[in-house]
């Protein structure tokens, strides 16, 4: 199977005089099938929707060539994505699971995809097309149905021992609830910033093994005419003994205004920090944010940031929150193999969102969430995982908020194969 897509793939693409050997012995093809079943229901006197709801089938085909024979390899990655609407109509629209019509009925059925051509010199690699990027200024979310695919070029190297070196240029999105290729856009959640678009965005950075334990990471990005970015990143892993360690994840964002300031003034200084205690199969984490500067934390629009706090319903990113966590995750792997737990609560204070609201009152928000998941171990089923998902959200940001208070259910089943 593996050969043949591959195979078929080099048929598409002209090179002269070079060996297809590694192309296709060095390939990775993966096929996920995803269900996603989304239940949001609004809570408050002021919800002006009862709920976003959803039952959807995905299909993944992800194929990634190794690269021919010579000094310079050539090499080519293709996705393709398809969704199937299982149920769900425009009543309970706004679940980002599939594409909609005019009229906000969700589509029958979508398809997209990507392809992006490489070539590798000795430890370095160059991407041109579609991929989707994870680093601590540019994300490309897989957080629905199917991922978020951005377009342009990226160049990884690895040639310094313990340093790899990123950098890239993207100027076109396709979200993950369609099927076209977009311009990139700033995010206006809870009017923060105007959602305006922009021509693109560059980023730079890399990390650095300091040892196996710790790495640290320095990273730039510039969203043209929008905005400067720079953030610092450390993480370690400190393993006292077999059955202590401790993990901890710092990470500070400096963000301002650039070109034409088409957002309007940007100010913020974003930092976040976790600590995490392992003991046997236990971990406890606890975490603090702190936003500073005169407006919120930016991102791109259609995804989220790269910061550690994670949340589905909202981003604990607005002018000068400053929030907590505590987070607590238990592996049964000792009494039911495959089956793991997690439970978090998060709670956001200080928050100004005077173009929201009208005024500078301090305004607050708090989730609580908690995941069950399984990987089925043994029997045809094994490699199957089933994922269930519930968090309750409120906050005090009126009816004209992004992110509104809600109990929210998730349901996946997921199954890779690997050819």
């Amino acid at each position: 199977m593996k050969k043949f897509i591959l195979g078929l793939m080099s048929a598409t693409i002209v090179f002269p005089s070079v060996s297809f050997a590694a192309f296709v012995e060095d390939s990775n093809v993966t096929f996920t099938a995803r269900n996603f079943y989304l239940d949001r229901n609004f809570v408050g006197d002021d919800a002006t929707q009862p709920a976003s709801k959803q039952w959807v089938q995905g299909f993944i085909l992800n194929a990634k060539s190794g690269f021919t024979e010579g000094p310079v390899g050539f090499g080519v990655d293709v996705l393709i994505g398809s969704g199937i609407n299982l149920w769900g109509d425009k009543q309970y629209y706004g679940t980002a699971l599939t594409p909609l019509k005019s009229d906000l009925e969700p589509v029958s059925t979508f398809t997209k995809g990507s392809i992006a051509g490489k070539l590798k010199f000795s430890q370095t690699e160059l991407k041109v097309g579609g991929f989707i990027p994870v680093n601590p200024v540019l994300v490309g979310s897989q957080a629905r149905l199917l991922p978020q695919i951005y377009r342009g070029v990226a160049l990884e190297s690895k040639e310094i021992q313990n340093l790899k070196l990123e950098a890239g240029y993207v100027n076109r999105v396709n979200h993950r609830d369609s099927t076209n290729y977009e311009k990139i856009k700033l995010s206006g959640a809870n009017q923060k910033y105007k959602s305006v678009e922009t021509s693109g965005l560059t980023y730079a950075g890399g990390y650095y093994d300091i040892r196996p334990e710790t790495t640290l990471s320095l990273f730039y990005a510039n969203l043209d005419d929008i905005y400067n970015q720079y953030t610092f990143w450390i993480k370690n892993n400190y393993k006292i003994d077999e059955q202590y360690n401790v993990f901890t994840d710092f990470r500070i964002f400096r963000t301002v205004d650039a070109g034409e300031s088409l957002a309007g003034e940007v100010d913020n200084y974003h930092g976040n920090i976790a600590v995490t205690l392992g003991v046997d199969n236990h971990k406890f984490t606890a975490g603090y944010i702190y936003n500073s500067g005169k407006t919120g934390f930016p991102y791109l629009s259609g995804g989220e940031a790269n910061t550690y706090m994670d949340a589905w319903a909202t981003d604990f990113l607005n002018p000068k929150e400053k929030a907590y966590s505590i987070r607590y995750d238990y592996d049964f792997k000792k009494q039911v193999p495959g089956l793991k737990l997690m439970t978090r609560y998060t709670k956001g204070h200080d928050i100004e969102l005077v173009n929201l609201v009208g005024d500078d009152r301090k305004l607050t928000e708090r989730k609580f969430g908690i995941e069950l998941s399984y990987q089925i171990q043994s029997t045809f089923l094994k490699g199957v995982n089933i994922r269930l998902r519930h968090e309750d959200y409120k906050n005090d940001f009126g009816p004209k908020a992004t992110f509104k208070s809600a109990k929210e259910q998730r349901v996946n089943i997921d199954y890779t194969w690997k050819f």
